[in-house]
């Protein structure tokens, strides 16, 4: 009989363990885990199968220091932007009772007009991969102090500056841009079903969850990258409260209007046939 019951508790646990293990699936698309102590992990079964971490605080879980400095076992939504844009984190730091991260890097591109379009789409990518909480970059190496300032509960960056001065990222022609973003976003709407079934599900829901769609990366053409040279990068989630929950990233090309599914985690492109097919 114990044999049995020490047979059914290991049965039970590992079950529990390969449930967990995959629960715990970050995105990048999406993507969002924390960096504070006192954060709530939340997950949301998405309606193509897949799971997303997103925070409502930007600290780690399990992180118990002011600094984390073992990068390698840090899993945040922030290292695999970083990550697919072959940047180094060499420690992130906290202030503010730890809702505040500062990421020390190694940058690869330089503060100049050939990259302004660059960091201006890596800004907003962190900022949604940390949970729209204010947040700073830093390269010791390029003395470049990079700090954000962010609008929650609308989901916005709202201020840039390196080193004090916002001149770098100040933006022109707004109006512009917007009417842009508006065209590109309605145009997936229009021509990826699941994008329409998803925004319509969340029509007249009285939980106060409401579907989101926004450019959040636009085509920077000094990139060597294609994608980035030539698409824009769409994402589509849910806004909560207290946080985002990301459902789909997709990319969309600036002349031919090629509408692409984006892997976050695996950093991959691929066609919506191919897409749907693998769901």
């Amino acid at each position: 009989m114990k044999k049995i019951a020490l047979s059914i508790i290991l049965i039970v646990t590992l079950f529990g363990i390969t449930s967990c293990g995959k629960k715990s699936q970050v995105e990048n698309n999406k993507v969002e885990s924390t960096v504070s102590n006192d954060a709530k992990l939340n997950m949301t079964n998405t309606i193509n199968g897949n799971t997303t971490n997103e925070v409502d605080s930007p600290t780690s879980v399990n992180d118990k220091s002011d600094v984390i400095t073992d990068i390698n076992s840090w899993n945040h939504p922030v290292k695999y932007v970083f990550k697919n844009a072959n940047i180094d984190i060499q420690k992130v730091g906290f202030k503010n009772d730890k809702t505040y991260p500062i990421f020390y890097v190694s940058l690869t591109k330089n503060l100049d007009d050939e990259n302004k379009i660059y960091y201006k789409n890596l800004v907003n990518q962190i900022a949604t991969a940390n949970g729209y909480w204010d947040y700073e970059i830093i390269d010791e190496n390029k003395n470049i102090d990079i700090k954000v300032v962010c609008d929650r509960n609308n989901r916005t960056v709202t201020g840039v500056t390196n080193n004090g001065s916002s001149n770098y990222f100040t933006v022109t022609d707004t109006n512009d841009v917007k009417n842009t973003d508006d065209q590109i976003t309605e145009y997936l709407k229009d021509n990826v079903s699941e994008v329409k079934s998803f925004i319509q599900a969340l029509e007249g829901n009285n939980s106060g969850v409401k579907a989101i769609v926004y450019v959040e990366r636009e085509p920077d053409p000094n990139s060597n990258n294609v994608y980035l040279k030539n698409y824009y990068g769409i994402y589509v989630g849910e806004s909560h409260p207290d946080h985002n929950v990301n459902v789909y990233r997709f990319a969309i090309n600036k002349d031919t209007k090629e509408i692409l599914y984006y892997d976050v985690v695996n950093d991959k492109y691929e066609s919506l046939s191919d897409w749907r097919k693998s769901k």
